[in-house]
């Protein structure tokens, strides 16, 4: 079973296994309401470690009797981990008092929350209680933690007033993080059904807060790229400066540009420059109105992600790249990682990993866009990179 634990600060730890032998503590990024601000991977020690992780890992499927039994042996002390597909083959009466649930997924062994936060039993209701904590160190939103929070919260206060069916609302602020939680009434027996009422709720609160950091970051990236030059000189002249540029920063900005040029020829594409969320760094975010039969079947979102190294890239931004793409909302299954300099073996071998997720990321190299450059057609060649990676 899975543990998590709070430290001081609001970050959560997720171990797998209890073997002491830390492998990797690294940061998390996700959206604020599915934050695991830090992870930590442990690798078994012995059999029982092992036949533990392969359980756990198991319960991606987990069966209804099996979550029970989890349930009525739960402790006080812990919330009991189960997968999301479980939920709504359990009511109420599964649910035992003072027992609270997290819902979250084993991912190459670690825990990964679906929702930050805990659903657990009121006489014979279900409600949810969300946990929104960030710590100021990792925040990167184009407006501050705390106007974004403060947006949260008093988004939380209106409907309070208005709805009822939020309360226990519990806001701090230490300096170096800040934490907000509330609770979630809902009138549901199920606790599927009462899970995706808690997180639609959840959603719809932070709406304001996203759309206005939204905005603002789309206004500096605009601003950013006036000031920059965007846009004045040839798709030629972009390659040659690509080659020349010599600053890690010339180099992003040189490629980014052209690239986003480039895709601003497809028919249908509607192209946004780079956009910095809360907790992580876009690209290039494309609005996907193509009426190419094969693009038109891809989701309504698509994103790029540039690198302009002296090597090649290799299969850890292949997975950070996933992540970026599946931290969208579900609305977006089809990204472009364009790497100048090429790609290393081991990329083949992450995409073979990953070819049965919805997920599909197209590998393009500075040959391939070199070409489209030459040839004017940057669609045929997008289509061909689309089909090799599709038929990998």
């Amino acid at each position: 079973m899975a543990l998590a634990r709070r430290s001081d600060y609001g970050m959560r730890v997720v171990f797998t296994a209890t073997s002491s032998r830390l492998v990797s503590v690294r940061p998390r990024r996700a959206k604020p309401s599915r934050i695991i601000c830090c992870r930590a991977v442990f690798v078994p020690n012995s059999i029982s470690d092992r036949n533990q992780i392969y359980n756990a890992e198991a319960s991606i499927s987990m069966e209804v009797n099996e979550a029970k039994g989890l349930l009525a042996n739960g402790d006080d002390e812990e919330p009991v981990f189960l997968p999301p597909d479980v939920l709504p083959k359990l009511t109420v009466d599964d649910l035992p008092k003072n027992i609270a649930v997290e819902v979250g997924v084993l991912k190459d062994g670690v825990m990964h929350l679906d929702w930050s936060g805990r659903l657990y039993r009121k006489g014979k209701r279900i409600l949810g209680e969300a946990d929104y904590t960030w710590t100021r160190k990792y925040w990167y939103g184009p407006i501050g933690l705390e106007q974004y929070f403060d947006l949260v919260r008093r988004a939380v206060e209106v409907r309070q007033k208005t709805h009822g069916d939020v309360s226990s609302i519990n806001y701090d602020d230490d300096g170096a993080y800040i934490h907000l939680s509330f609770s979630v009434a809902t009138s549901e027996t199920n606790l599927g059904r009462a899970y995706d009422t808690v997180r639609k709720i959840c959603e719809e609160l932070e709406e304001a807060a996203e759309q206005t950091s939204d905005t603002i970051g789309k206004e500096i990236a605009a601003i950013a790229a006036r000031l920059s030059g965007w846009g004045t000189a040839s798709l030629d002249a972009l390659v040659q400066a690509v080659d020349k540029a010599q600053t890690t920063d010339d180099k992003g900005r040189s490629l980014e540009e052209l690239c986003s040029r480039l895709f601003e020829t497809v028919p249908g594409f509607t192209v946004g420059g780079r956009v910095r969320t809360a907790t992580e760094e876009i690209d290039i975010s494309i609005v996907n109105d193509s009426n190419d039969p094969r693009l038109r079947r891809e989701s309504a979102l698509l994103l790029a992600e540039c690198k302009n190294w002296t090597g090649k890239c290799g299969k850890d931004e292949v997975v950070i790249f996933r992540e970026k793409i599946e931290n969208r909302n579900r609305r977006c299954s089809l990204g472009f990682l364009i790497s100048w300099n090429g790609f290393t073996s081991t990329v083949t071998k992450e995409m073979l990993r990953g070819s049965r997720e919805e997920t599909l990321i197209v590998p393009m190299t500075g040959k391939e866009i070199r070409d489209a450059v030459r040839g004017g057609d940057f669609l045929k060649v997008l289509i061909q990179c689309w089909e090799a990676a599709v038929n990998l």
